[in-house]
């Protein structure tokens, strides 16, 4: 919805802070070759010899006196205030702007559980058990080179375990395995008054293992996470189909996606217009009979560029690709993101001079914003990943193309959704036999095309496009993933996800009182009085 009034800023700043926003905003990219690109990469290397340092100690004991310390902090909590996680909200892989920890007891003990605590590869059930700041960069590394593998990586290498078991992390192997949390055996909780417990499917504390995802680290502290392992390959075949006919791709992708015991390993399908769609299938292989692309070097194309030239080609074509590149695909360019804060990052002399540098760390991009670029950010930038039933794809593909104005490229992202009980997850709405039914994720990252024309005097009003997304989503029983920014009321976000399970589980364990509830979290006030004014009207 791009028919609304330009965006006001507000009242004239002081000459010195004009000048300032004037050059952070006008010559960001820059901010970020000078600034975030270096800073980041020294990040990475204290980060490598931390991690070095760690295989070399006795991490299960370190990870003790770290848990001793998590008790400590929650037990010495000031009566009557609530508890989150210490770690800065810049440090979040999110872009979003939460102000929820100011007013909180901060458990500082956390930021430091960066650590691989175990790794089982003998017995049965191979397994790997990790601290909550563990990211997937540091799994697959750690991994691979021993031949195995976790059945669902997120594609980001920062994200970390934590974020992606109360949250949620998807990938292409969605469609078969579900949803990241479906593959952890264990989790490591202290709940509010202090008590360390170990939760499975099948102990005293089942209930608590399958309300953990998705409740955002309000029914407990996360400390550990003890999650599956499987036997991996060398490469990935990927099999490329473009279309140039949103609904014949749309179908394409919906038969893989569902193919169940036949379906390939890895789905996934990039949109590049209203009618163009690139379709991607891969397999796991030992061995590649033709040439390796390593798109994770720096100095080859960001893969949705690459993914975009098999239009051209307008036939399908297959390449291998080594499972750790194909993992990490979309990182280098952060999807395309990186296109908005470095728009001649894909040029051939910008990829062999800074490539080995991306991606920049979020936390420092944010760490570059000025209130004028943060405020701007938030009316005109969208990061969201919508989740709904598979047979309203084309539909909701259309609505977003009406609401954000023809946006691309589009992410999409299938999942075999399950209920989960005890969450405020919703059930499927139309279940197959086995109680599942397929989902994609719609990812929407960038700025709208009527944003990118008049950046300016962009008009484009993010309330109620979203707003109106959302209605639709509670209609066809969708979600939005939580690390986005949520423009429901309080009444609108609970109907959005059901609250009756997970309310008797937060009541049951003590975690009343003691954390905040989900949309306490992941909802600014300023943005629920916008959201509320914005229904009233």
């Amino acid at each position: 919805m791009c028919n609304a009034p330009a965006t006001s800023i507000g009242k004239k700043p002081p000459l010195g802070e004009r000048i300032f926003t004037y050059v952070m905003t006008e010559y960001r990219s820059l901010i970020v070759v000078l600034f975030a690109l270096p800073l980041s990469m020294m990040w990475d290397f204290l980060l490598y010899l931390r991690w070095q340092w760690a295989a070399y100690t006795k991490v299960p004991v370190l990870h003790a006196t770290r848990v001793e310390r998590v008790v400590e902090q929650i037990k010495a909590r000031p009566k009557g205030m609530r508890m989150c996680t210490g770690r800065p909200g810049w440090q979040c892989m999110s872009l979003s702007y939460r102000n929820y920890k100011s007013s909180m007891h901060q458990i500082d003990a956390v930021v430091d559980m960066i650590d691989i605590v175990s790794l089982d590869l003998k017995s049965d059930n191979m397994s790997i058990t990790v601290e909550p700041l563990v990211t997937t960069g540091q799994l697959t590394g750690a991994l691979l080179h021993l031949g195995y593998t976790l059945p669902v990586v997120p594609e980001m290498d920062d994200l970390t375990v934590g974020g992606l078991v109360n949250g949620t992390g998807i990938e292409s192997s969605s469609h078969l395995e579900g949803l990241f949390h479906e593959q952890c055996l264990a989790y490591e909780v202290c709940l509010a008054d202090g008590t360390v417990v170990n939760a499975t499917p099948d102990n005293e504390y089942s209930d608590l293992f399958h309300a953990i995802p998705w409740s955002y680290g309000t029914l407990g502290m996360l400390l550990s996470v003890k999650i599956r392992v499987v036997p991996c390959k060398k490469y990935v075949q990927v099999t490329y189909t473009p279309h140039r006919d949103r609904t014949a791709g749309v179908a394409h992708f919906a038969k893989l996606a569902g193919a169940g015991k036949a379906a390939p390993s890895f789905v996934e399908a990039l949109a590049f217009s209203p009618t163009e769609l690139v379709v991607m299938a891969g397999e796991m292989v030992d061995e590649a009979p033709t040439g390796v692309n390593h798109l994770g070097h720096w100095y080859k194309p960001w893969f949705y560029k690459h993914c975009e030239s098999k239009l051209h080609d307008g036939k399908p074509s297959v390449e291998y690709i080594p499972l750790r590149d194909y993992y990490h695909r979309h990182t280098k360019s952060m999807f395309w993101e990186m296109e908005l804060f470095l728009p001649v990052g894909n040029h051939p002399i910008a990829r062999v001079l800074l490539g080995w540098l991306l991606p920049p760390k979020v936390s420092f991009m944010k760490l570059t914003q000025t209130e004028m670029t943060r405020k701007l950010m938030e009316e005109t930038h969208l990061a969201q990943d919508f989740m709904f039933p598979m047979d309203t794809l084309e539909e909701c593909i259309a609505l977003s193309d009406d609401l954000f104005d023809r946006f691309y490229p589009l992410w999409l992202c299938p999942h075999v959704h399950r209920p989960m009980p005890g969450t405020i997850m919703p059930d499927p709405v139309r279940p197959g036999p086995d109680g599942s039914q397929m989902y994609v994720d719609l990812g929407v990252y960038g700025l709208p095309t009527c944003v990118k024309e008049r950046p300016t005097c962009h008009g484009f009003d993010m309330i109620k496009s979203m707003r109106t997304f959302e209605a639709r989503m509670r209609q066809i029983g969708g979600v939005e993933m939580l690390y986005a920014d949520i423009f429901c009321t309080k009444e609108e976000f609970e109907s959005m996800y059901p609250h009756k399970g997970y309310r008797e589980l937060r009541a049951k364990y003590g975690a009343v009182g003691a954390f905040p509830e989900v949309y306490d979290k992941i909802n600014n006030p300023d943005k629920k009085a916008k959201a509320t004014v914005t229904k009233s009207k």
